[in-house]
């Protein structure tokens, strides 16, 4: 059948979603007069406020000092320009004492050791704030030779060179390696994700490794178990130990025993599927493996969430720095032990602007969930598409595009639906998270406990209603249907091969995660190799900062690969699935081990009498239907009545 648009609403509604959360920002941007919310300015939040709560460059009177410089007593003034040099006999102070200072250099000192000046030290201009360039403990002997002994206080600012230094290597050695950082963290980590790949399409290899792993399990749960029991055997006899600790061995001797038992029975059911498993991983790997192009998807959705996030982080700043600033009092105990006083200043919002704030957070959630369900669907279409051609050579990347153009053209609407769901999981979270930061403040633990359960709960609904998401797309994709309607078949699908779908999901976890594993540490070491073995390290003061930056490009890269072959193995089940429930033997598009897999089923079904599955009349297939125009290279007709795409 041919493809139509599904959940149009929701589209309209994201949409609409993001005109609103664009007229919050031109109103906190100042371009939109509204009294509901007033306009802000990113400085308020940039600038130093100094210690009569004044925001330097911006608050009258110090609209001109733009710079903040800190005091002793941990509070700030507001001065023109930062010191680049030090000056023992040159003072910065509160307003009210800076004549004095300027009088008389040992009064000056004296208010230094009250905490309400500083002498110049060397600073360095970081986010409008001047912070020590230099040895303070060396300014501080400095400071008190200067002072001819008025000044015997100990203060000086916590800085350490150590660090400073450590982090001016590890930036040199990466700049120095950075050809072979994104040469092996991007290029070399793709190459060993395709040979992965290639890997496990080797015949016989990857059943060796399975079975090998669930006899291995088999084995050591029975030989455990015997030597547990020979154990308490040994103990009953020795002397040495406690009726109580022979009867708990053999307790856990006999229980190893049961799981034993239980696993082989488990092992003995689920043996098909495993195959099945199996030979779905490798069709998986087969279909990315003509596929490249998918390795663009995540970088399509990263582009699609920095486009995003561009003004939404802008409105943002607007909206953090619109509050009230308010005065504050707090106290530190100085040098001496006295207690003192000071004053700071910070932001207080209307009940409005935490409206807003929970909105823009909300727009953060669908979009970005959205832009995941998207690439999903991409993926699924496009797994799809390899699975229902019966010549798998001609799909290419010109399917990846015709996925697109797809998705983009009927299903954003199904993806704004499911993404929507998840977005208002999220915020609830969110509010639920507030509201027990709340309660901890004010010490009402009852409130803290009913606000974990809750946030347990829905931590628990956010995880179900992924794994449903993430099916529907798929049934999305082979049938075109809407979000509801594609979650409603998809959960009694599950329902249906629950065996199945275990099988296939424990295995894919298992590969998944040997692959995680596999390409950082491979790349990694080859990537040491070469440093050591292949090029002079002698102008670098080490190669432990490349490797790890080597290391997590690596692995973000297997992580998004792993991520596609994830989803393309779930996709490729579900067509199997399908295709098992619409046609017949002979009309059916599986290939390979997973053509085996359905002939024995039937010939199991014939030699017991018994008819296909009921489902096979009441699923029709429709839309994973490219239009005649549209239609890529290597998708070919089906005949009447199969799937097309």
């Amino acid at each position: 059948k041919k493809r139509h648009s599904t959940d149009c609403l929701c589209l309209i509604g994201i949409i609409a979603a993001w005109f609103c959360m664009t007229i919050i920002g031109l109103i906190v941007l100042g371009a939109i007069k509204d009294d509901a919310l007033q306009p802000g300015n990113p400085y308020r939040l940039t600038n130093t406020i100094d210690y009569q709560g004044n925001i330097c460059g911006i608050s009258s009177g110090v609209k001109n000092l733009e710079k903040g410089y800190y005091l002793p007593d941990l509070t700030a003034v507001c001065v023109g320009s930062c010191p680049s040099s030090a000056d023992y006999s040159s003072f910065f102070c509160r307003y009210e004492d800076q004549a004095a200072a300027d009088a008389s250099s040992v009064d000056a000192y004296t208010l230094v050791g009250e905490g309400r000046c500083m002498y110049k030290v060397a600073t360095k201009e970081y986010l409008n704030r001047c912070l020590p360039d230099m040895d303070t403990g060396a300014a501080l002997t400095a400071a008190q030779s200067a002072s001819g002994g008025n000044y015997t206080g100990t203060f000086q600012y916590t800085t350490s060179s150590s660090g400073k230094e450590w982090f001016n290597n590890f930036l040199a050695d990466v700049f120095t390696l950075q050809g072979y950082i994104f040469g092996f963290g991007l290029g070399f980590s793709t190459f060993v994700a395709f040979m992965y790949l290639y890997l496990l399409r080797i015949p016989g290899l990857l059943t060796v490794i399975i079975w090998g792993a669930i006899l291995g399990i088999l084995i050591f749960l029975l030989v455990g178990s015997i030597l547990l029991l020979n154990l308490s055997a040994s103990w009953a006899n020795d002397g040495e130990h406690s009726d109580t600790e022979v009867t708990g061995m053999k307790f856990f001797g006999y229980f190893g025993l049961a799981c034993t038992a239980l696993y082989f029975c488990l092992v003995v059911v689920m043996r098909k599927r495993v195959n099945l498993a199996i030979g779905i991983v490798k069709q998986a790997a087969k279909a990315l493996a003509t596929m490249p192009g998918l390795l663009f998807v995540p970088v399509g959705q990263a582009a699609g969430l920095i486009i995003f996030l561009v003004p939404w982080v802008i409105y943002l700043l607007y909206l953090a720095s619109s509050g009230d600033i308010s005065t504050q009092t707090g106290t530190y105990v100085d040098s001496s032990g006295n207690t003192q006083e000071y004053t700071y200043r910070e932001f207080t919002y209307t009940t409005n602007t935490k409206y807003a704030f929970l909105y823009m957070l909300f727009c953060w959630f669908w979009t970005s969930e959205f832009v995941l369900a998207v690439g999903q669907l991409v993926v699924a279409l496009s797994f799809t598409a390899w699975y229902f051609t019966r010549d798998k050579g001609m799909i290419g990347n010109n399917t990846v595009i015709w996925s697109l153009k797809s998705t983009m053209r009927y299903h954003l609407g199904t993806a704004a639906y499911g993404s929507l769901i998840i977005a208002i999981i999220k915020t609830i979270r969110a509010v639920i998270a507030y509201i027990q930061k709340k309660a901890k403040r004010s010490g009402n633990k009852l409130l803290v406990y009913l606000m974990a359960c809750l946030q347990c709960c829905m931590w628990c609904l956010e995880k179900i209603m992924k794994f449903i998401n993430k099916h529907a797309y798929i049934l999305t994709a082979i049938y075109g249907y809407s979000f509801c309607k594609a979650a409603r078949k998809a959960f009694f699908l599950l329902l249906r091969n629950i065996l199945r779908v275990a099988a296939v999901n424990m295995l894919s976890t298992f590969v998944l995660f040997m692959g995680k594993v596999l390409i950082p540490t491979c790349t990694t070491f080859v990537c040491y190799l070469a440093l050591v073995y292949g090029t002079n390290t002698s102008n670098v003061s080490g190669i432990v900062a490349p490797l790890v930056f080597v290391f997590l490009l690596a692995y973000w890269i297997g992580a998004m690969f792993l991520e596609i072959f994830g989803m393309g193995i779930e996709t490729i089940l579900f067509c199997f699935i399908a295709d098992e429930e619409m046609f017949e033997v002979e009309k059916r598009f599986a290939s390979g081990e997973l053509m085996t897999t359905l002939q024995k089923t039937a010939q199991s079904a014939a030699s017991m009498k018994i008819a296909p599955e009921p489902e096979v009349k009441q699923i029709e297939p429709s839309a994973p239907e490219a239009p005649k125009e549209e239609t890529p290279t290597g998708v070919q007709a089906a005949p009447e009545g199969e799937v097309m795409v």
